[in-house]
């Protein structure tokens, strides 16, 4: 995505999918997009995904591999999410050994089902883990920006001064490293979580913080399950003249709508029978709630 091609070109930002292959299929038709070489596509469009492709449905394999397509076709564009981070932390230092790969990737059980759909094409499978490391964490253009959980701005400061964007060993060892910067900036922006740190730490090397998912945006016009999200210690504040931020994370309910002049969620719970949910973004103009797509 450059600078040039944001000013002339159509975003449809597309919520978690998390396997659910016929939904997504069903959305990008209904957006316009047509199938061309194996790879959906629409003329003037981008499609943004807004990370966690995989886990909780049952196609993740197919979704993997449509959503690569279309990104190594230049008609899409992803930001990786909580789900793939989990992944890559749990199977990266394995790829060169197939069994150790699998049992890492098995590790979590929603994940089985990848191993099972490449059990005969697991360097695919690799392939595919591979060009995942290579997709970024967050994406700031002028005319908009996009993370999988929250949009904060001391975390990508402290990202891109890391010069992280990417999950490559030196981001994923600054994650590993619990509590560093980089581990509390990439957990914000990728997992939308905040520490809360006991008072006293310093005779305690095995201390554990209070880790918790954060309502961050700035208003509430639409409802969340209210047990697995806390408010934020003191909301982002985004200025009304900067980009628009798409996020996705939060397993919304309910009918779409922004949370902000200029933020707006796309994970409208696909994974637990809801709808998967685009905003096409024509840059340039307000955020409206009837450029929500269903």
């Amino acid at each position: 995505m450059t600078s040039t091609q944001s000013q002339n070109t159509t975003y449809d930002i597309i919520g978690d999918v998390h396997g659910q292959q016929e939904k997504l299929i069903t959305l990008l038709q209904k957006l316009g997009y047509k199938k061309e070489k194996n790879v959906w596509k629409q003329n003037g469009h981008q499609a943004v995904f807004v990370g966690d492709l995989i886990d909780k449905g049952p196609k993740a394999a197919e979704v993997l591999k449509t959503v690569k397509a279309m990104v190594e076709a230049g008609s899409a564009v992803m930001v990786v999410g909580n789900h793939e981070l989990n992944w890559i932390q749990d199977a990266a230092d394995h790829t060169s050994d197939i069994l150790a790969f699998m049992d890492a990737t098995e590790k979590h059980h929603s994940r089985r089902q990848l191993t099972e759909a490449f059990k005969y094409q697991i360097e695919e499978l690799i392939e595919i883990f591979n060009w995942l490391r290579n997709q970024p964490m967050y994406i700031d253009q002028p005319d908009l920006r996009v993370v999988h959980a929250c949009w904060d701005e001391e975390a990508i400061a402290t990202m891109k001064t890391a010069g992280i964007e990417r999950l490559d060993q030196i981001a994923l060892a600054g994650y590993r490293d619990t509590y560093s910067k980089i581990y509390l900036a990439i957990d914000r922006v990728v997992a939308g979580c905040a520490h809360q740190f006991p008072s006293k730490l310093a005779d305690n090397p095995n201390f554990r913080s209070t880790r918790f998912r954060i309502k961050w945006w700035p208003e509430d016009r639409v409802s969340i399950n209210p047990i697995e999200i806390q408010p934020a210690p003191a909301k982002v504040q985004l200025p009304k003249d900067q980009p628009p931020v798409f996020f996705g994370h939060y397993a919304m309910v309910g009918t779409p709508d922004i949370l902000g002049s200029n933020v707006a969620g796309l994970d409208y719970s696909a994974a637990y029978g809801g709808q998967l949910v685009a905003y096409r973004h024509e840059p340039g103009q307000p955020l409206d709630r009837a450029h929500f797509v269903t």
